[in-house]
């Protein structure tokens, strides 16, 4: 089974400190690209579309994905600030049965935190999409990114998550793009692993509440795991396809920054799409992984790389492709 995801658009109505999208705006993902896509990874089983970007729901051909969603029965996720939603109801309302989950990015539980990371103005809104998606029944969870500005505040975005209602909340970190080092929100590996000591004590804990009554599911992704060992990310196990904006098969979504230097592009974009047949991308992108996992494991057995890498998996791909 594969889950395609697709890097909808550049267009963002925030300015986020830790984006990894850079300054660009004004793509979009051509929608044949989409179609080919889905149509070539049926043979192989599509668990699911995710769409994220930018903003998805400034995505001028949304209607068009949600449409083909539902002709071909796949489920669809979204990476969204979700401040949008309201003003997308019918659409959202046209689509529900083919809407797995919106996950909403929030940093914060409070203000302050919230609009630190991502503007004036803004925590209003947030709630007001809350509101809007528990009014519309629409399934939602939370998205939170671990920062210097919130690391200290698991327990109160895990309470509030509760509190709004979300089905999930799952944990990412601010990695080291431009924008995350500038504002010096990349937690350490210390930081990171005090993270995941606290996730994994709140993961146990709700994982005794099994009617739900006092805790949420709760998820945390691969970045916050800082780990010494050689572990497979989704990408490298091929279970997740990503297509970049401008079509091409790439690395992984967690690499799609628009102001990486152009002779880095080469390591993070494998084929574009709109030259080859699924198959043929699908087959070079398994060549391309197998080949910088076959490094990786040489960098792992190198006592330099060891000493002046951490090698939690997505911290070293961006230092490996993208520093």
């Amino acid at each position: 089974m594969i889950n395609l995801i697709f890097v909808t658009t550049t267009d963002c109505q925030l300015q986020c400190r830790h984006c990894l999208r850079g300054d660009s705006a004004g793509q979009h993902l051509p929608f044949e690209v989409i179609e080919k896509a889905v149509d070539g990874a049926k043979k192989y089983g599509i668990e699911g579309l995710h769409l994220t970007g930018g903003e998805p729901f400034l995505y001028k051909f949304l209607p068009q994905v949600l449409a083909l969603a539902k002709k071909e029965q796949v489920p669809v996720t979204f990476s969204t600030n979700g401040l949008l939603l309201p003003s997308r109801r019918d659409l959202l309302r046209d689509y529900k049965k083919q809407i797995r989950i919106l996950s909403i990015s929030a940093e914060g539980s409070r203000r302050e935190i919230y609009e630190r990371v991502r503007g004036a103005g803004h925590f209003q809104e947030l709630l007001s999409a809350f509101r809007f998606c528990r009014q519309e029944r629409l399934p939602f969870g939370m998205l939170a990114c671990l920062n210097q500005w919130n690391q200290g505040e698991i327990a109160e975005l895990i309470r509030f998550a509760r509190q709004q209602k979300a089905r999930q909340i799952h944990f990412t970190t601010a990695l080291p793009c431009r924008r995350a080092r500038e504002n010096k929100l990349v937690l350490s590996v210390e930081e990171r692993q005090k993270a995941l000591r606290i996730l994994e004590g709140a993961v146990a804990y709700a994982r005794l509440d099994v009617l739900r009554l006092f805790s949420l599911p709760i998820w945390i992704g691969e970045p916050v795991c800082a780990s010494d060992n050689v572990v497979m990310c989704a990408n490298q196990s091929l279970r997740y396809l990503t297509v970049d904006v401008d079509g091409s098969i790439h690395f992984c979504c967690f690499l799609t920054q628009y102001d990486i230097p152009y002779e880095r592009e080469g390591l993070v974009k494998v084929v574009r799409l709109q030259d080859v047949s699924f198959d043929e991308a699908l087959r070079r992108f398994q060549e391309r992984m197998s080949e910088f996992l076959g490094q990786r494991l040489r960098d792992y057995q190198d006592p330099a790389w060891k000493r002046d890498l951490d090698f939690s998996s997505c911290f070293y791909c961006h230092k490996k492709l993208i520093l």
